[in-house]
């Protein structure tokens, strides 16, 4: 038992329980929110949804499915969604309206407060309310009472009438998570909504019936609109049920996990490396004390047992302990991610823990299991021949059955065969190409170490030098493992940072940050003028055609055609169509002929669109215009410059073939800071207008990025750990060489001096290559990502390089501290009988 005891307090075993703990710990905590995400759609389908059916149209509902809704006995609510400007003294604020009808919401309340959000106080009365608000009143999300500096009981100036501040909005079940809702929420009673002026043509709304019922009835109703909505051919509007509410906000969430899982992965296979060397450090050790067991007749299924109880004691502990840091990661991660997850999520199931169970002794067996097999059937002769002899096919198929059962359990914590897929292969291919690089510098400076060239650079580095070229496998370990972890916290860090400010460096300083919309044909040239005298300057208006699309080369079009994603909602959505005789100044042309003057119907088709629809030119298509259909070939692709932040189109025709269809006109323009009252100028004369603050909005995409970077790095803090954990782990395995070293070199005379620049030498140029490999990675993919995807071009190469040469220096100097202070303390006796 003493034994025993003493056994698990050896080194080697605490950096397999540290490196099994941190694996766990990385993917429970991914585990764990994906778990509790997945049970708020199982358990809140019905509030998230506030209903148990819904419907979502782009044009008013038809009067058909409420017709049947009321035949079938449903309860029956309706909101209308849309942009509106909002006023207040002298500010105003771009906010997403909802107006909503007396029944809502069908299931879930909402949560308001009638205090005023802006106190100190932050015990606020919160109170449960279904309905809508009283007529004449609204409530607000409190980042308008913030923005417009006002309180409840104010007055708020929305399209052609004034409504009094009733309430603020706390809770909004069925918000979701679309880019609209980045603006506040504003909500009026459906009752006051025609009175307000806003809705007309060109205006972006989004129609909800919701419905309740029995399961029986709701099913019943739902095959039928299923069935109605396909004979009819409606387009632009969708069902959505307890399976798939909030498709947005699911999607949104979903990419969140998988970078979050993408780095939680690079942690395990990372940990799975360094109890692979903690492991074989620890049978290196206890080979002799084994031999020697056998030589008292232990038998080998005695020592194999032994092994497995000690691998079973610390795989148990290890993954409640990291299961309960993933825990509290999960619960930090939730808070970092804000704004992504609304609403209180529910506790986790059980399941996360069962499996980080699972996941940690299948890693034990997997990579700390075969070398403790080989432990078992060491020979006695060992004692002599100091050699193990052959590994075992028993163990081979240990590891090929753990590294397998590894997989399949990542698999399930991503919920993701090709994410699993592409992390491992690019794990693996970046292992590889770090570990050939770093052996191929090793060995350069190994050849040219022994060269007369470097006879004059010193005996401490001469040395270090050649000390790692006979640890090259060692070596190799060491800078691979390293420099992914620095490559992934760098390449976070770039995202985060350089690659926006490079963004923002190739905006013009006098690019458009506001776009006007919406507006009608009889305000085209009051407009010009008050964007003229207010300091503005002459801007040019462009004609705006809703028109959906309908036929491609005389074949009807529908989403279920497509595979992507991005090619369903482009056909099942309204197009924004122009018109214009003149090339877009912004646009190149790619292929065809610009039809200019030509005045017969055309289309000129931005490249984007036309590769995600399979478009090339010639190629006919048909939009239905306001009930009209319009049929025109393509002509001509363009490429736009979205960087611009001028007013860009997908599909552009001549004038004459768009002129006689009911049309909105659209600009963009810039407004210095000193001019915002124009805002306010523009929103009171014509209410029906929608200004967009591009700045206020790339602020809110920023806030987001930063959340989702932050979450990323609370998790590479594990990655970086691991990373640090397999340095320990490459050292320990090479301690004895290091010290055979030491012994010869203090028997020579060498000084403590140079056994400590010797052992920093070696370290600093293990952190040094890590670093500059790891930086170099990083550069490459950010440049890329900018260049091919974001099409801006990134220069902070030697920023990153320098930043990671740092980094790497500064974690090897931490994890070599020990075995430099060892060597330095340490006699020739004490040094030969460490080795």
């Amino acid at each position: 038992m003493l034994t025993f005891a003493k056994e698990l307090r050896a080194k080697e075993l605490l950096w397999l329980f540290i490196a099994l703990v941190l694996s766990v710990a990385a993917l429970s905590s991914v585990s764990f929110l994906a778990d509790r995400l997945q049970r708020s759609f199982e358990i809140d389908g019905r509030t998230l949804l506030a209903s148990d059916l819904l419907i979502a149209a782009d044009q008013p509902i038809s009067a058909q499915l409420i017709e049947e809704a009321n035949a079938k006995k449903l309860g029956i609510a309706q909101t209308v969604v849309f942009p509106s400007m909002v006023s207040h003294g002298g500010e105003s604020k771009l906010s997403s309206l909802k107006a909503v009808s007396n029944a809502y919401p069908l299931r879930g309340t909402l949560q308001i407060s009638r205090q005023d959000t802006l106190s100190k106080d932050k015990d606020l009365s919160v109170i449960e309310v279904t309905g809508m608000p009283p007529k004449n009143t609204v409530w607000v999300d409190p980042a308008v009472l913030i923005s417009l500096k006002a309180k409840i009981g104010d007055r708020l100036i929305i399209g052609d009438r004034q409504f009094q501040i009733d309430a603020v909005i706390i809770r909004e079940l069925d918000r979701g998570a679309a880019f609209m809702n980045f603006a506040p929420r504003v909500m009026i009673a459906l009752d006051d909504l025609a009175s307000t002026g806003l809705i007309g043509f060109g205006s972006r709304v989004t129609y909800r019936l919701l419905l309740s019922g029995s399961d029986a009835q709701i099913k019943s109703y739902q095959t039928w609109a299923t069935g109605f909505i396909e004979q009819q051919k409606l387009r632009g509007i969708r069902i959505e049920s307890l399976e798939n509410a909030q498709p947005v906000m699911r999607k949104t969430l979903e990419r969140a996990e998988r970078f979050l899982s993408i780095v939680a992965l690079m942690t395990a296979l990372i940990c799975a490396l360094a109890i692979a060397l903690a492991a074989r450090r620890y049978v290196l050790k206890q080979a002799d004390i084994s031999a020697v067991w056998k030589c008292f007749g232990a038998s080998q299924g005695m020592i194999l047992r032994r092994q497995l109880y000690l691998l079973a004691a610390i795989g148990l502990v290890a993954s409640f302990s990291g299961a309960a840091i993933g825990w509290f990661a999960q619960e930090s991660l939730m808070q970092l991610l804000g704004g992504l997850i609304r609403g209180n999520l529910p506790a986790p199931s059980i399941w996360p823990m069962v499996w980080s169970i699972i996941f940690a002794l299948l890693l034990l067996l997997g990579f700390a299991g075969p070398p403790m097999l080989t432990l078992s059937q060491i020979s006695p002769l060992r004692l002599v021949r100091r050699e193990f002899g052959r590994v075992p096919f028993a163990a081979q198929s240990m590891a090929a059955f753990g590294l397998l059962s590894c997989l399949a359990l990542i698999f399930w914590a991503t919920r993701d065969w090709k994410l699993l897929i592409w992390v491992t292969v690019c794990f693996g291919l970046g292992a590889i190409a770090f570990a050939a690089l770093a052996y191929l510098g090793l060995w350069s400076l190994g050849r040219f170490a022994q060269s007369s060239h470097l006879a004059n650079i010193g005996f401490a580095l001469r040395f270090a030098i050649s000390a790692q070229s006979r640890r090259a496998a060692f070596a190799m370990i060491q800078v691979s493992s390293l420099a992914l972890a620095i490559m992934a916290l760098l390449l976070i860090f770039l995202l985060r940072q350089d690659l926006l400010q490079s963004w923002q460096a190739n905006v013009p300083v006098d690019a458009p940050n506001r776009f006007l919309i919406n507006i009608q044909n009889d305000q085209r040239q009051t407009v010009r003028q008050m964007l003229d005298t207010g300091g503005v300057g002459q801007v040019q208006l462009y004609p705006m055609v809703r028109g959906r699309l309908t036929q491609i080369n005389g074949r009807e079009v529908m989403p279920d055609q497509y595979q992507s994603d991005n090619a369903k909602r482009l056909v099942d959505r309204e197009f924004n169509l122009s018109y214009t005789s003149i090339f877009p100044t912004d646009n190149q042309l790619v292929s065809g002929r610009w039809f200019g003057e030509d005045s017969r119907p055309q289309i000129s088709l931005e490249t984007g669109i036309a590769k995600t629809l399979g478009l090339s030119l010639g190629d006919q298509m048909s939009f239905d215009i306001a009930g009209q259909t319009i049929t025109a070939p393509i002509t001509s692709l363009r490429k736009l410059d979205w960087g611009s932040m001028q007013v860009n189109f997908f599909v552009i025709f001549p004038p004459e073939a768009l002129k006689s269809f009911p049309q909105s006109w659209i600009t963009s323009y810039h407004q210095a800071k000193n001019l915002e009252s124009l805002d306010i100028q523009l929103a009171q004369r014509y209410p029906n207008l929608t200004i967009v603050d591009i700045d206020n909005s790339l602020r809110q995409i920023q806030e987001v990025l930063n959340r989702l970077a932050s979450a990323l790095g609370l998790l590479l803090a594990f990655t970086l750990c691991a990373a640090i954990l397999v340095l320990f782990a490459v050292l320990g395995s090479t301690q004895d060489d290091r010290f055979r070293d030491a012994a010869l070199l203090k028997a020579m005379g060498t000084s403590k001096q140079t056994l400590s620049q010797l052992v920093f030498m070696e370290l600093a140029a293990i952190g040094l290559i890590s670093g500059l490999l790891g930086g170099l990675a990083a550069s490459a993919s950010t440049w890329a990502l900018g260049r091919y995807l974001l099409e801006i071009e990134f220069y902070s190469f030697a920023s990153a390089i320098a930043l990671g040469m740092l980094i790497g220096l500064l974690m090897s100097l931490i994890a070599g501290a020990q075995l430099q202070r060892k060597i330095q303390s340490a006699s020739t006796m004490d040094c030969l009988r460490a080795a």
